[in-house]
């Protein structure tokens, strides 16, 4: 038994005739006649019998056509699903991401991608760096935006980016007079530090001890967002990516260049021993050219 020999018995069955059969699938009345003989033989009963020069399905003929219909609606169904997900109609996508990207630029990536692929299901969740890493390394996610501290053999990097940390002060603070602000003129500022596990926190210590300086601490806190809340609310400045500093705009911060330069890396992740989808390539893609059009955001 087999598929061609299944799709004439149900041409013949639905059209009613060996000759209409045979029209329906464009084929030749022997060739119709010919596989339902051989299907016959094969399943070892008779499902059609010839009387006055009309065929009329037997009984077993009648409960093996409702098995084979059943067969062929599933066959259809099937061929819809793979349509529907070479069109990018079916499928799922899960991201993950940093907090600094998730104010507003990965909500515009999201917004650019369901405008041409709406039907597919995507997840977006938020987290820290670390939580993100191992998630991706699971198979949790299946693309993610964090600070990776060294490569690593269970993800996969998509793309390397970095952006230049930003110093920001409460509105009407002297930093407003600067063209931008140096190690020195932290000293004596009420300073609103990152969580000390963070690897941009590592990096902005590294830089003020080099100036041989001694910060004086009003806040430990994480996210970045949590700082530039403190920061409104006048309990000191902060170093924080550029990001989360123009979500809140300048006319509620001051926001000025750092110097030296405190890179803020952060990479597109996914995971290493799997093949990312149709849909999670597509959505790299954007987010490549979402992060080479931003203007605070460099490509290494």
């Amino acid at each position: 038994m087999n598929l061609k020999q299944l799709e004439a018995y149900r041409a013949v069955m639905i059209m009613g005739s060996v000759t209409a059969g045979a029209e329906m699938l464009h084929v030749s009345q022997p060739g119709i006649s010919r596989l339902i003989g051989d299907l016959e033989r094969s399943i070892g009963f008779k499902l059609f019998v010839r009387e006055k020069g009309r065929l009329f399905p037997t009984p077993e003929g009648n409960v093996f056509y409702a098995e084979v219909e059943k067969t062929f609606l599933g066959m259809d169904r099937l061929a819809r699903v793979a349509n529907d997900i070479k069109e990018m109609r079916r499928g799922y996508l899960r991201i993950a991401a940093m907090p600094s990207v998730s104010l507003e630029l990965i909500p515009g990536i999201v917004e650019k991608f369901l405008v041409d692929h709406e039907e597919i299901k995507l997840t977006f969740e938020t987290h820290v760096s670390l939580r993100i890493v191992e998630s991706i390394a699971t198979q949790d996610f299946d693309v993610g935006i964090a600070q990776l501290n060294l490569d690593q053999k269970s993800v996969r990097i998509a793309g390397s980016y970095k952006m230049n940390c930003v110093c920001i002060a409460p509105p009407d603070h002297r930093f407003g007079e600067l063209a931008e602000v140096t190690p020195h003129d932290l000293k004596d500022e009420p300073l609103i530090v990152l969580s000390q596990n963070t690897l941009i926190a590592i990096q902005i210590d590294r830089v003020i001890e080099s100036y041989g300086l001694r910060r004086q601490i009003s806040f430990e806190t994480q996210p970045s967002l949590a700082a530039c809340s403190l920061v409104i609310k006048g309990f000191g400045v902060a170093l924080v990516d550029p990001l989360t500093a123009s979500f809140f705009g300048e006319d509620r911060i001051v926001v000025k260049p750092f110097s030296p330069q405190i890179p803020f890396n952060f990479r597109i992740i996914c995971p290493a021993h799997s093949i990312s989808s149709r849909a999670a390539n597509i959505f790299i893609r954007e987010a490549r050219e979402a992060f080479r059009r931003h203007k605070d955001i460099i490509e290494i």
